[in-house]
């Protein structure tokens, strides 16, 4: 593997473990403040999943040496942030916040499994993106199907959202 294939490699797994503590810190965040039940435990499900993505990324850091992005501390008030101001929003917020980061990350693993695809690599950390695209495909779908009513604040909310996440992804690829 050439260093720019290595350095690309590296980039895929600082960025997706951000994204999926990040995730963790999140929905940690939205079952710690929320008062329906029924929510939390869609919330506990899909926190179990995510941290299935997270205990995977967490091992490659380590097991390949990569850095992790020094946003981490950043990120994860964000996270905190994000799930508690979301859960007191109401169950439309929430699920429109899974809606759009979903989305954004469903597109950005597509980008990632097309790279490795294209560039014959890495099969192993391909299969798993492929698997967790799937996982975050049916969260979006969920969380799309789960919205009551969106209202103009939460059209809003879901395009900040996506776009804060974007930017999110942008500087964890590389710092």
């Amino acid at each position: 593997m050439d260093q720019k294939t290595k350095l690309k490699i590296e980039e895929i797994i600082r960025v997706n473990h951000a994204g999926e503590l990040g995730a963790q810190d999140i929905y940690n965040n939205q079952i710690r403040f929320c008062k329906s039940e029924k929510l939390k435990k869609k919330l506990m499900k899909i926190s179990s999943e995510e941290k299935v993505h997270f205990d995977f990324f967490n091992e490659e850091i380590l097991k390949r040496r990569v850095r992790p992005t020094i946003m981490s501390p950043v990120w994860k008030l964000a996270g905190v942030a994000i799930g508690a101001v979301t859960t007191r929003l109401g169950s439309d917020y929430v699920n429109a916040c899974t809606e759009a980061v979903e989305e954004v990350i469903v597109n950005h693993y597509k980008e990632q499994i097309k790279y490795l695809e294209k560039n014959k690599i890495d099969r192993n950390l391909k299969s798993k993106i492929v698997e967790f695209c799937k996982d975050e495909e049916k969260h979006k779908v969920n969380a799309h199907l789960s919205l009551e009513k969106e209202r103009v604040g939460v059209k809003v909310f879901k395009r900040l959202t996506k776009g804060f996440t974007r930017v999110a992804i942008e500087i964890s690829k590389k710092l």
